[in-house]
C-alpha cells in the first residue's frame, strides 16, 4: 500500500481523494511556479493519530517546515474539518519517513568565513552566503543553493535560477561555488558567463583545437560547472549544440550544473527547445523583488558593513522608496554614507531626501502612461491605436519599442506591461526580445532608438 493511502480503520480516517484535496488546496495558494513544482512532490499519511507529510529530501523538509507549515497545516484542517497535529519528515526509500528538525532562517547568514578562492575558478570571492541576505523572496532560493553546496540533491541537476536585473542570482551562484571550493577537497569548478563560453568555443573552431575545448569540459576535470546570463546564447545555434552536449555529458557523470539566467527556460523562445528543456530539467527557481520586510534587513546590513547604524527612520525611508533591485538599495546606502563623511553632517530623514530626491523623483515622473503617450506623439500614432490588438507593421514596432523604454525606465513587472499594453506575458517578451536583437543587428533601428532615448531623457529631466 502506498504511503499515501489510509487505512479506514485510523483515527483520522484520510483517504486517498482527501490526500489529493489536500494538495491541490496548498497549490492553488502557492504564487511561485518552481514552488509548485516543490508541493507536487509531497505525499501524506497518517500515523498514530498525526498527519505526516512526507517530503523527497531534508532540504524540501526545511523549506516546507518553515515556510509554509501554517498554509499545510490550515488545508489539512479544512480538507477533515477538524484540527491536526502535523509533522514533516523525509522518505527514506519505502520504509517511514525520518522527521529531520528544521532550522530558522537568520536575518544574515552566520557561515563559516570563506577565503577568496582562486581566480581560475571563475569566482567571486566577496559572493558568499554570508554575504547574502535571506528574506521571504529568496528563501527558497537559499535553502537549494546551500543543499547543493552541502549535501546531493543531484536529482534537481541541474539548477537554474533566474530573475530581473540585480536581485542576486549571480550573487548565490558564486556563493555555491565558494562554499564548495572551502568546504571539499580537490574540487574541481568553473564559473562562467554564456559570453564567455561562446568565445571559447568560437576561438577553438577558429584555431582548429576543438578537441582541447572538448577536453577542458569534460566530467574528468568538472564537478560543479556554472554558467550565468544563459538568455545570451539566442540565435548562437552551433554553440547552443556544444553546450548541450557538454550539459549531457555532465549531467551523465553526476557532476553539478548550475545556471541563471534573465528569464525561465520556457520562454527563451530563441533557444534550441532541446537546451531548454535541458535547462528546465532540474530544479528552476525565481528570486522575486525583495519585500519591505528584506529591503529593511538589506539596508541595515549594508549600513552595518560600512560601520554606521542608520535611524529607524531613514531605513525606513530608502526601503519604501528604493522598489526596484538590491543594487540600487546598496547604492542609496552607499551614496547617504559617502555623501554624510564627506559633507561632515549626521544622518539624518531630511539628507536622505535630499541625497536621494533626483533619483526618486525621476523614477517616480516615468510612468507606462508617459512613455505611451512619448511614443504616440513621436510615431504620430493614437494612444489607443498603439495599445490595440493591431498587428500592422507600422503599429507593431512602435508599440514594442514602448514596450522596450518601460523595460529600461519603470520598475513595473512584465505583467503590468503587458496589461498597459493588453498581451499576454509571453508577447511582452517576444516584443523585448525582437527590438534587443534589432538593437544589436540593424544599425538604422539603433540610431532611431538611441535618438528616442536621448530625446526621452532631455524631457524627463
Amino acid at each position: 500500500m502506498p504511503p499515501y493511502v489510509m487505512k479506514s480503520s485510523l483515527t483520522l480516517e484520510v483517504g486517498v481523494d482527501h490526500c489529493e484535496i489536500i494538495k491541490e488546496s496548498i497549490i492553488s495558494r502557492i504564487p511561485s511556479a518552481s514552488e509548485k513544482a516543490l508541493m507536487e512532490q509531497i505525499e501524506f499519511f497518517e500515523e498514530d493519530g498525526t498527519m505526516v507529510v512526507s517530503c523527497p529530501n531534508s532540504f524540501f523538509q526545511k523549506y516546507l517546515s518553515k515556510q509554509y507549515r501554517d498554509c499545510i497545516v490550515e488545508c489539512i484542517s479544512a480538507t477533515l474539518q477538524k484540527p491536526v497535529e502535523v509533522q514533516f519528515r523525509v522518505r527514506k526509500g519505502k520504509g517511514p519517513s525520518q522527521e529531520v528538525p528544521s532550522r530558522d532562517y537568520p536575518i544574515q547568514m552566520t557561515l563559516p568565513t570563506l577565503t577568496s578562492p582562486s581566480a581560475a575558478h571563475g569566482l567571486n570571492g566577496n559572493f558568499t552566503f554570508e554575504e547574502f541576505v535571506v528574506g521571504r523572496c529568496n528563501a527558497f532560493a537559499y535553502e537549494a543553493a546551500l543543499a547543493v553546496s552541502d549535501e546531493d540533491i543531484s536529482k534537481y541537476n541541474p539548477l537554474y535560477f533566474y530573475s530581473d536585473i540585480g536581485l542576486g542570482k549571480s550573487h548565490i551562484a558564486h556563493a555555491i561555488g565558494n562554499r564548495a571550493v572551502k568546504s571539499k577537497q580537490n574540487i574541481n569548478v568553473k564559473y562562467m558567463t554564456a559570453g564567455d563560453f561562446s568565445q571559447d568555443y568560437v576561438h577553438s573552431v577558429r584555431n582548429n583545437c576543438l578537441k582541447g575545448f572538448k577536453n577542458s569540459y569534460s566530467p574528468s576535470k568538472l564537478d560543479i560547472f556554472f554558467i550565468d546570463d544563459v538568455h545570451l546564447f539566442k540565435n548562437k545555434e552551433k554553440t547552443q549544440t556544444e553546450l548541450c552536449q557538454v550539459l549531457d555529458d555532465l549531467m551523465s557523470a553526476g557532476k553539478q550544473v548550475i545556471l541563471s539566467g534573465y528569464r525561465p527556460p520556457t520562454s527563451m523562445t530563441q533557444i534550441d527547445k532541446g537546451l531548454r528543456s535541458r535547462f528546465s530539467s532540474g530544479l528552476v527557481i525565481d528570486l522575486k523583488r525583495p519585500d519591505k520586510q528584506t529591503r529593511e534587513k538589506i539596508v541595515r546590513y549594508k549600513a552595518q558593513k560600512n560601520g554606521i547604524t542608520l535611524p529607524e527612520e531613514v531605513v525606513e525611508f530608502i526601503s519604501t522608496n528604493v522598489l526596484s533591485s538590491i543594487r540600487e538599495l546598496e547604492s542609496a546606502v552607499m551614496t547617504i554614507t559617502a555623501m554624510s563623511s564627506l559633507m561632515k553632517r549626521q544622518i539624518t530623514l531630511d539628507l536622505a531626501k535630499e541625497l536621494l530626491e533626483g533619483t526618486l523623483e525621476k523614477q517616480q515622473k516615468v510612468t507606462i502612461e508617459l512613455i505611451q503617450n512619448f511614443i504616440s506623439k513621436n510615431f504620430c500614432i493614437a494612444k489607443d491605436t498603439l495599445v490595440s490588438p493591431s498587428r500592422k507593421k507600422d503599429i507593431v514596432y512602435p508599440r514594442q519599442v514602448a514596450i522596450f523604454l518601460c523595460r529600461r525606465y519603470t520598475r513595473e513587472p512584465l505583467q503590468s506591461i503587458g496589461d498597459a499594453f493588453s498581451r499576454k506575458h509571453s508577447s511582452i517578451i517576444h516584443s523585448l526580445e525582437t527590438i534587443e536583437t534589432m538593437y544589436k543587428q540593424n544599425l538604422k533601428v539603433k540610431r532611431e532608438i538611441d535618438f528616442l532615448i536621448e530625446k526621452f531623457e532631455a524631457e524627463t529631466g
